[in-house]
């Protein structure tokens, strides 16, 4: 009887034991499923934090693509601006020296213009027209002729090189080849050719008012030009206003000298008697 007693009392001690452990193995689970909702809570909160700072990244992705964007059509148009920039500029430096060769060729021409009214001697006159053709406008060979009041036809009263003296001894009526056209006319001829070819490079009227009193003919120029300029046309239409005034006072100087050195010797004469 007390063998059984000890027995019962055994089994009791452990069935408590093992009661004692469903609790702590009952209270280790809670522990675990609660654990376990709190990590399931936290990744929740993880997962939307992160699709939170997934969408704010690729907000700032656009708004830096955007900001990108922008910068490049800024830095595009800054290129472009600064192509233009750079372009005008050397638009400025080519005209600022183009302006500057006008401003020394007119200076040049203004005194050849009042060295060519200096003189009233008409082999001066021709020389210093022909001085103004070879150094300022580069022609290397060209005729001036001069309209013979009495014919009315252009008679050859200048040249330089050889082509112009095919019209030495020989009238040109007005008319008659691009000279006299012109002479006709009144109008000034120009062309791009520099005279290798034959061809006359420029043909210009002088002019007193509308009277036309002679025409230059350019027939070739100098090796290192490549044809007229437009500033040339203005130099040649400047100087042909210049040269038919200087040329028309010479030639009144000349008939008024020589008449009153015929009068003066007339006048000797009739005191000599």
């Amino acid at each position: 009887m007390g063998q059984k007693s000890e027995d019962i009392l055994s089994l009791f001690t452990k069935s408590e034991e093992i009661l004692e452990m469903f609790r702590k193995g009952k209270a280790f689970t809670e522990e675990l499923m609660a654990e376990n909702e709190r990590l399931r809570y936290r990744m929740v909160h993880m997962e939307a934090d992160k699709m939170g700072l997934a969408d704010t990244l690729q907000k700032e992705v656009e708004r830096l693509r955007l900001e990108n964007s922008q910068l490049s059509q800024k830095l595009d148009f800054m290129d472009n601006r600064f192509e233009q920039i750079e372009s005008e500029n050397k638009d400025f430096v080519q005209r600022y020296i183009e302006v500057e060769e006008q401003n020394e060729s007119l200076a040049n021409l203004y005194v050849a213009s009042h060295h060519l009214h200096s003189t009233l001697d008409p082999e001066e006159v021709m020389q210093c027209i022909k001085e103004i053709l070879i150094n300022m406008v580069g022609s290397e060979e060209f005729g001036i002729f001069i309209v013979d009041d009495e014919t009315n036809e252009l008679l050859l009263a200048g040249s330089e090189g050889e082509i112009a003296q095919l019209f030495d001894k020989r009238n040109v009526k007005f008319g008659d080849g691009l000279e006299g056209m012109v002479a006709q006319s009144g109008e000034p001829f120009f062309t791009d050719d520099e005279g290798e070819d034959g061809n006359t490079c420029a043909c210009i009227p002088l002019k007193v008012k509308e009277r036309v009193i002679g025409v230059i003919s350019i027939y070739r120029l100098l090796e290192h030009k490549r044809g007229l300029t437009t500033l040339d046309y203005k130099l040649l239409e400047l100087l042909a206003g210049h040269a038919a005034t200087a040329l028309v006072s010479s030639k009144l100087y000349a008939m008024t000298d020589r008449k009153l050195k015929t009068i003066e010797g007339f006048m000797n004469l009739l005191r000599v008697r």
